[in-house]
């Protein structure tokens, strides 16, 4: 969950707000690329929170957590369903200094990801950090540079990190970090928000001993399109539509790390249009 944890700066100067919590659920459907006849669709369901403690030196201790869990059915004459899910926490400080310029932001992160069909074990869990540099340009940028690791179910994955909070006019801002998640965003009016956003994920899941020891991994990458409306101060509500440029949730053999055909649910399909709507609770510092 990378962007989970990059998404946690508190008060930073030229992004827009801080997330404390969010829910969202996400479908898509999409034909096999091998039967056409046939259609995955999957539901993720995502829930978030983050709680900060703002020391009276301008530093922070931050405590994340995050859960998701995917749902994979078939629409043929067969029914047949996988679920996996992840529970994450992640515990951190950020470092300001005097002339509140820099900051330094470390995080630690546990996770478990399975698909709970059996006892846990050593193989479900999962470990993590996060650094991250940031320099404030001046008022209205901020420029960001860091690096991710997590131990997947398919073994070291490494994320070189690199962001640019700018607020390009009163209306729009470009922020975020790349690989992972970067908006560009247009304020209507202060309560209607709309624009681009490019997101790019990989996580894993592993399987139990009665398939085969084998594990989910799930490189998403979307561009969409969302709009965003604050029916309260802080409550928002979201929803957006994008298009899958990466690969739906694909089962693979843990020993080879190529496709398995023990499961036709976590199979390749075609390009897809994805869905989401969710719930918000933000504080905005613009």
């Amino acid at each position: 969950m990378v962007f989970c944890m990059l998404m946690v700066f508190f008060k930073t100067a030229a992004q827009p707000y801080t997330e404390i919590s969010s829910f969202n659920f996400q479908t898509f459907s999409a034909p096999y690329q091998d039967n056409s006849s046939v259609k995955n669709t999957t539901n993720i369901y995502a829930l978030n929170v983050l709680l900060p403690k703002q020391l009276k030196n301008g530093n922070a201790v931050l405590f994340r957590f995050n859960g998701e869990s995917i749902r994979a059915t078939t629409d043929s004459n067969q029914y047949v369903s996988s679920t996996v899910s992840s529970f994450s926490v992640g515990l951190g400080f950020q470092w300001v200094s005097k002339s509140k310029q820099y900051k330094t932001t470390i995080f630690t992160i546990q996770k478990v990801a399975s698909d709970f069909a059996s006892p846990l074990r050593n193989k479900d869990w999962q470990y993590g950090a996060l650094l991250m540099e940031s320099y404030k340009w001046n008022a209205k940028m901020q420029i960001k540079a860091g690096i991710y690791f997590n131990r997947e179910a398919f073994g070291n994955f490494f994320v070189p990190l690199i962001g640019l909070d700018w607020k390009v006019t009163d209306k729009i801002y470009c922020y975020g970090i790349l690989p992972t998640n970067y908006k560009v965003e247009y304020a209507v009016t202060n309560k209607f928000y709309t624009g681009i956003n490019f997101k790019a994920m990989t996580r894993s899941f592993q399987l139990s001993e009665a398939k085969h020891d084998d594990y989910i991994r799930f490189d998403e990458v979307v561009l969409k399109y969302f709009a965003e409306y604050y029916f309260t101060k802080n409550w928002v509500l979201t929803g957006d539509v994008g298009y899958a440029l990466g690969k739906n949730p694909r089962q693979y053999n843990s020993k080879t790390d190529a496709l398995s055909d023990s499961n036709f649910v976590n199979y390749p399909t075609k390009k897809y249009t994805v869905f989401t709507i969710g719930m918000v609770y933000r504080i905005r510092n613009d």
